[in-house]
């Protein structure tokens, strides 16, 4: 009788720490092929690589689980070769918000190569370069230093730090596919055709008529690697694989999933490199059983085509840039009763630019805040009169969330070497 109720007892508590398994695996691939966390209960299951060269950042492990945290993670497919990122996506999570936001980096990204990067190249592959594509550093630096480049590229295009990273190979995209019994997504027409592709040197076929359909590992592989007929290039192909990753969210952490683990342990295990140590996986079991799938979003960084040379690039737009980052990476949560917590202090100085084609903009500002009894010493017109969102930098950011009182939907990003105490740049969007 004891040793049946103790069977019993183990299947019990193996169907529930199989849950909790699988919950962990479907978040950690969600992480690696853009999908969301660190792989809570899988953590025995990774490849642990500690010691990429330019490793900088560190994760506090002393640092109390309960506290939150603000993740970002970077996700990288390789190609089949395994030198190319040709996957290339960035993760945050911010614990305050709940939230977890994904930013595409096209592949096609133009980079020119710090020296710093131009010296470590020399270094370890004896080599030099001064400009190339973004998913081309891996090829040229080696997928084994891609923290000293591609990462150290990454950190310095957005201005953030990468806390850690992923890389997952094609072959584990495809068997993860087929692992969770495929993915139903609504294929795109282009011209009504489908999308339809035939590369024999790399043993590509792709031939996939549009409309709602489930797709197979070898079928989905398909899609997110189509890349002819965008009108947007590159940009098209990731707001296609944006819409596979979505439907593949759904449905691995759908319940019937569940049923999955076998397929899916032995996939991860071989086939994902990252360098978040073991012994923090499990610090994440909170934060990932709290999370809601409606919070995870998808962006792609501003930026547009561009043909230079014989080359195409994709060249990120630097102006754009600081209000992208501030509203993915350094959002703040709701409170409510947020505004009477704003401090308020009207001795402040302020400088407002004029972003926009409307003239008389700044000057329009500068009576508006003065009749409120502001000090606004100087006005002029903004080097770039193309700007989006209006942003507000100042020296001290708890004095700057008073203007969001004025300015409806603002960036706020705090800066020391601006002259004055604030220094507000006008956007189209203003309110």
């Amino acid at each position: 009788m004891m040793k049946e109720k103790t069977s019993k007892l183990k299947k019990s508590q193996k169907k529930k720490l199989g849950a909790i398994f699988l919950r962990g695996v479907v978040i950690t691939f969600t992480v690696c092929v853009v999908l969301l966390g660190a792989a809570a209960g899988a953590y025995r299951f990774f490849i642990y690589d500690d010691g990429e060269a330019g490793s900088v950042f560190k994760y506090n492990p002393m640092a109390k689980k309960t506290r939150d945290i603000n993740q970002t993670i970077a996700i990288f497919g390789v190609d089949k070769d395994g030198y190319r990122t040709d996957v290339i996506f960035v993760l945050n999570y911010n614990s305050k918000t709940n939230k977890a936001k994904v930013v595409s980096i096209p592949r096609d990204t133009k980079v020119t190569w710090s020296d710093m990067q131009k010296q470590k190249l020399q270094e370890y592959k004896g080599t030099n370069i001064s400009i190339s594509k973004l998913n081309e550093m891996t090829s040229y630096g080696g997928i084994e230093n891609i923290r000293a480049f591609t990462i150290d590229e990454i950190e310095r295009m957005l201005g953030i730090k990468v806390d850690h990273y992923a890389i997952v190979t094609i072959d584990a995209f495809r068997q993860i596919v087929d692992a969770v019994g495929g993915v139903e997504v609504d294929v795109p027409a282009l011209d009504g055709k489908g999308l339809h592709y035939d590369d024999n040197a790399q043993n590509l076929h792709i031939h996939l008529n549009p409309g709602l359909q489930v797709l197979d590992g070898k079928q989905a592989e398909g899609l997110v690697r189509f890349r002819k007929g965008y009108a947007e290039g590159d940009v098209g192909r990731i707001k296609t694989q944006q819409i596979f990753l979505k439907a593949f969210a759904k449905k691995v952490l759908s319940p019937a999933t569940l049923s999955k683990i076998p397929q899916i342990v032995p996939v991860i295990f071989t086939s994902v490199k990252t360098d978040l140590p073991l012994t923090e996986i499990p610090g994440y079991y909170g934060y990932l059983n709290k999370f809601d799938l409606t919070n995870l979003s998808f962006d792609i960084i501003p930026g547009e085509a561009e043909h230079q040379g014989s080359k195409w690039y994709f060249v990120a737009n630097k102006s754009e840039m600081p209000a992208f980052i501030n509203r993915i990476f350094f959002e703040e949560p709701s409170v409510s009763g947020d505004l009477a917590a704003v401090i308020e202090d009207k001795t402040v100085t302020i400088e407002i630019l004029n972003g926009t084609t409307i003239k008389g903009a700044a000057g329009k500002a500068k009576d508006e805040l003065e009749k409120l009894g502001y000090n606004v010493e100087r006005i002029d017109n903004y080097e770039d009169n193309n700007m989006q969102s209006t942003i507000i930098y100042a020296k001290d950011i708890s004095k700057a969330k008073q203007f969001q009182n004025y300015y409806n939907g603002a960036v706020i990003q705090q800066s020391s070497s601006i002259t004055y105490d604030i220094q507000i740049i006008l956007g189209s969007g203003i309110d």
